[in-house]
């Protein structure tokens, strides 16, 4: 045990001549003069032994340091180092959601990117507890360890969207969606709402979650996309929204530049000045189709409201249910059903290859009866350059022939596809208008007289596209 007087007065050491003291927490020694001493010069050989003497037998300095007045520092212990408290380590950084109110400069700024959604794919690591450190052991000047403090442990707190690791040390997405605090909680949504527009305050929108609401209208230049629904309540005009689920447009959607992309349905109000609308599956549209672009891959429904669907260029592959169809100025309408824009281009691309491969194989057998007719007129003085040709186009002949039988099965498939494809009708419910155009297969028939409740279809006996007047039955049968 260390002798007290090291703490209180201190002992005297060098023949009295200095005193050596201790402080209380025992990491640091210092001898100091004696004032009647003044002078002495401190001996660092006895000064080792008188330290060893008091117990003094760690963290002793090989040279003293001077601390001023005379007095030096001749020991110091080594403090613990406590251990860190547990701390969260973000893998995903969040959106600084104040930025879009804080007033930036707006010439600076460009809104169009703004980015303030931060999308994460399920499963995706969000954010780690690193674990409290235990700390590392001190000693002080007597050889006495000083043990560390732990850090303080916590608990990590999570939102909805979210899942916690069986260690629970790590939280993960548990959905596609957008990650964000909640109440000082990690949380995932797969909802996203905007109150207003798409503007300059939003900046183009690309989200990952499951549903897309906007109550007020996507402006011109601008961008949506979403990875699920996307619904808007006020329209688009010249910008561009794209879907991975169904896409719903309430109001206008209006101008050339305008593009609708969805693999599920879409369904808007009206349509007009040439926007393009596209999807593998329904289109519907509760009023009115004006002077629009459409490429659909099931049926188009227009019964609901006006119905009506004037000028523009309508292509489905399945069939066209329609109120009324074009308009008394006779403003030209073109409407094909039965037809997939993928098979059109397959097809050409089936018979393009098919005419290249037929004209090799055609070649081939051309020259390998030419070279044969030289190799038997030469008989035995067949040139070797000659021969070498042969045996290639002998190797390359029989590749020909399958590549060609293989595209004529091909070709076939598809003109079975084409037939079926012919089934597909025009329903108008309401008035059909001369100068609509009609295409169903490869067919084409121009309306040129006024029809009411009529269907508009192929007729296998003539190999026509005819009209006739509608049943009682397809009239109540009517979609909504």
């Amino acid at each position: 045990m260390a002798n007290e007087k090291l703490f209180k007065g201190g002992v005297e050491i060098q023949n009295g001549a200095f005193i050596l003291m201790v402080n209380k927490d025992c990491l640091q020694a210092m001898v100091i003069p004696k004032g009647d001493k003044a002078g002495v010069q401190l001996d660092h050989n006895l000064l080792k032994r008188e330290l060893a003497e008091n117990g003094i037998v760690d963290g002793v300095l090989l040279i003293p340091e001077v601390d001023g007045g005379g007095s030096f520092v001749v020991a110091r212990g080594m403090p613990p180092i406590n251990g860190e408290n547990a701390r969260i380590k973000m893998h995903v950084k969040l959106a600084n959601s104040g930025l879009q109110n804080q007033g930036q400069n707006q010439e600076q700024a460009d809104y169009h990117i703004f980015g303030n959604i931060v999308n994460v794919a399920k499963e995706r690591l969000l954010l780690e507890k690193i674990l409290p450190g235990l700390g590392k052991a001190g000693q002080d000047i007597f050889g006495v360890p000083i043990p560390a403090k732990p850090g303080k442990d916590s608990k990590l707190k999570y939102g909805k969207g979210v899942t916690l690791s069986p260690d629970e040390t790590k939280i993960s997405a548990e959905i596609d969606g957008k990650f964000i605090m909640v109440d000082g909680k990690p949380t995932v949504s797969g909802e996203h709402f905007i109150s207003g527009d798409v503007d300059m305050k939003e900046g183009n929108i690309v989200f990952g979650g499951a549903s897309l609401v906007i109550s007020g209208e996507v402006l011109p230049g601008f961008s949506v996309k979403c990875r699920g629904d996307i619904k808007i309540g006020q329209g688009v005009s010249n910008a561009s929204v794209m879907a991975g689920g169904n896409l719903t447009v309430m109001g206008g959607v209006v101008g050339e530049k305008t593009i609708l992309r969805a693999k599920g349905n879409i369904i808007v109000e009206f349509a007009e000045s040439g926007p393009k609308l596209e999807t593998p599956s329904y289109l519907r549209v509760t009023d009115v189709l004006l002077q629009a672009r459409a490429s659909v891959g099931k049926d188009v429904i227009a019964t609901q409201g006006k119905g009506t669907i004037i000028g523009g260029n309508i292509i489905a592959a399945g069939s066209v249910h329609v109120k009324d169809l074009g308009s008394e100025a006779e403003v030209a309408t073109e409407v094909c059903v039965g037809l997939i824009p993928s098979m059109q281009m397959k097809k050409k691309e089936v018979d393009e290859s098919l005419d290249l491969w037929s004209d090799r194989l055609n070649e081939v057998i051309k020259n390998i009866s030419a070279l044969e007719k030289i190799k038997k007129e030469l008989a035995g003085k067949f040139p070797e350059e000659k021969s070498a040709l042969l045996a290639k186009c002998k190797i390359f002949m029989p590749k020909a022939m399958n590549k060609v039988d293989l595209l004529i099965e091909e070709d076939k498939a598809l003109d079975l596809e084409f037939e079926k494809m012919v089934n597909e009708v025009v329903y108008v419910y309401g008035h059909l208008f001369p100068g609509v155009v009609v295409k169903i297969g490869n067919l084409v028939r121009t309306i040129t007289m006024d029809e009411d409740q009529s269907v508009i279809y192929f007729d296998k006996a003539t190999h026509q596209i005819l009209v006739r007047k509608m049943t009682h039955e397809e009239l109540v049968a009517m979609p909504v």
